[in-house]
């Protein structure tokens, strides 16, 4: 009993010379012990109904698939995102779902039709073909494949995963938007996390895959020669004039009024100026590494053979001229004597 008196007194004496500032410190560790203890329990929780069965959101057009997170989908989720997407396009939704910081952006799968394509599916959808190259890595080349599945976000823009060590900064000038852009749009914190997904709103795609980025490399060669909505493409189609005969189209036709001013795709020399019962009115442009241009049912010429234009100069005005059914610009590409297909450029 003397033993145990003696320790009450001497405890007594030691908590009379703690100061408060002790005591703080001692209640601010308590308080973030216990803080990690229900943050653990938190994310620990949160986990396990990430990998619950979670069911994907695609539109009408595709069947209604329901993923669940099994032991495969379970090491999905410490894949990166081009992988997953290269694997299972159901498990990457759900690997996006959980790991995207996008703020305002739905993200569902869309399955391809008959018919369509990328083109097709991006103007249905208020978006453009670079969001859907910048939302589906796993993508080798343009052609869109009939019940072929493809992420298509609520808004045009891109994916990003962060990789251990970026900076929102190298990030924001790797797409060439602003910092604050990117905090607007994505519930980032102080730091990023590595894995995390991340949503750049109207950006073209950064990081492109060795085939993809060959097919990009085309779009910066020209320039489209005005704006308008394609009513034919490149290849075999029902003559518009001579019923029951089927020929090859060489271009696109590009819908615009009469008087509509025409740009050249990109700097070069001119060919031809003048008139063929086909074309019309048409114009020939020779450029850089053997392609040339054609420019044809045009109202109004004004350029000549010889002449140098640059990239977006005026050469000329749509019109109604030669074999039509209503006013256009016909446009097509040439590398040598082969037909290239406008829509690899003019995105």
């Amino acid at each position: 009993m003397d033993f145990i008196q003696e320790f009450k007194t001497q405890a007594s004496g030691e908590l009379k010379h703690l100061s408060v500032k002790r005591l703080f410190i001692l209640s601010l560790i308590a308080g973030c012990a216990v803080a990690a203890v229900f943050t653990a329990i938190y994310f620990n929780s949160a986990e396990i109904a990430a990998y619950g069965p979670a069911k994907a959101s695609i539109p009408g057009n595709a069947p209604d698939v329901t993923a669940s997170m099994n032991d495969n989908g379970i090491r999905l989720m410490n894949d990166t995102f081009d992988c997953v997407c290269s694997k299972d396009k159901e498990y990457a939704l759900c690997y996006l779902k959980k790991k995207s910081k996008a703020k305002a952006v739905d993200f569902r799968l869309y399955k391809i039709k008959l018919k369509e394509n990328f083109w097709t599916v991006a103007k249905q959808n208020n978006i453009d073909v670079d969001t859907i190259i910048g939302c589906n890595p796993e993508l080798k080349d343009m052609m869109a494949r009939k019940d072929q599945v493809i992420i298509v976000p609520s808004e045009a823009g891109v994916l990003h995963q962060v990789k251990a060590g970026e900076s929102l900064k190298v990030i924001a000038d790797a797409f060439g938007v602003g910092e604050k852009d990117l905090k607007d749009a994505n519930n980032i914190g102080f730091f990023l996390s590595h894995g995390d997904m991340l949503f750049i709103p109207d950006a073209m795609p950064a990081e492109l895959n060795e085939n993809i980025a060959k097919i990009y490399e085309k779009r910066y060669l020209f320039r489209s020669p005005l704006s308008g909505r394609y009513t034919s493409l490149k290849g075999l189609r029902h003559d518009p004039i001579l019923q029951g005969v089927t020929k090859f189209h060489n271009g696109v036709d590009i819908s615009a009024p009469i008087g509509t001013w025409v740009g050249a795709a990109a700097l070069g020399k001119v060919l031809e100026a003048g008139w063929s019962n086909g074309y019309g009115n048409y114009v020939k442009i020779a450029h850089p590494n053997g392609y040339t241009t054609l420019y044809g049912h045009l109202s109004r010429i004004f350029v000549h053979s010889g002449q140098t234009v640059k990239a977006g100069s005026l050469i000329a005005k749509s019109g109604n001229t030669g074999r039509t059914t209503g006013p256009h610009l016909h446009f097509s590409i040439f590398k040598g004597n082969a037909v290239m297909n406008p829509l690899d450029y003019l995105w």
